[in-house]
């Protein structure tokens, strides 16, 4: 059985030999893994050049019945992005949002919005000319809108803590940890109400944005029950 689809690349593994484990965010069929074989051969149709994190490729794919091997047969670039691949700030963000991906996906199936999303928030990062430095917090807000955990609208000088654990703001600090200090809530609270595009608009200070960051990390661990990321230690010596 064959399927020919859509994909964005998050990660690629060695896997033995000279074949990797490509994980792939397809437009048909969700998250799903493949092998690929002869990966570091100019030969090769799936080369590992084309399977860079956030790749945007058209994959063909086998899968064999009664054998839960799938292969990755052919992989084609169908949207270059050298924009990212050739600037250190959105090739990081790209490590970053490629990690976080293949984290909060683990369990996701087909999604036609969410892969459009996805898609069209590479081509933003991969032609802008803007500083990119919010890129990866306003993605992160949107993804939370997406998988509807977007905070309540309830932000006010009388409500300036973000509860991490109860997703929403008030008035006092909570009993535990997890929760956003006023600086940081205020910010939650303007990129909640700007879309994408709009990244660059926000001028949020170094310390303040790496706060919020970890924060929005948590929030994704908590409500996600997704794994610690790494990624982010590099986006905070970039930004």
């Amino acid at each position: 059985m064959y399927l020919t689809t859509e994909a964005i690349v998050l990660q690629l593994y060695p896997y033995k030999d000279n074949s990797a484990i490509v994980k792939l965010y397809t437009q048909q069929s969700g998250l799903i893994s493949c092998w690929a074989a002869s990966v570091h051969k100019k030969t090769s149709k799936t080369r590992a050049s084309l399977l860079q994190p956030l790749s945007l490729i058209k994959a063909e794919i086998s899968h064999k019945e009664n054998n839960n091997l799938v292969q990755l047969k052919e992989a084609e670039q169908t949207i270059h992005t050298p924009g990212i691949a050739l600037n250190i700030e959105k090739s990081s963000i790209a490590i970053f949002l490629a990690e976080l991906l293949l984290n909060v996906l683990k369990e996701s199936s087909h999604d036609e919005w969410l892969f459009t999303f996805i898609k069209d928030s590479i081509l933003l990062l991969d032609a802008t000319k803007e500083k990119c430095a919010n890129f990866h917090l306003l993605f992160l807000v949107r993804l939370a809108d997406h998988l509807g955990l977007l905070p309540k609208d309830n932000h006010s000088a009388d409500m300036p803590y973000f509860n991490l654990e109860e997703g929403i703001f008030q008035r006092s600090v909570p009993m535990h940890p997890f929760f956003l200090s006023p600086v940081e809530s205020e910010w939650l609270n303007k990129l909640s109400a700007l879309p994408l595009e709009r990244f660059y608009e926000p001028v949020i200070p170094s310390n303040d944005r790496k706060q919020l960051l970890h924060g929005l990390i948590k929030y994704f661990e908590i409500h996600l029950a997704m794994q610690p990321l790494k990624s982010h230690l590099v986006l905070e010596e970039v930004f």
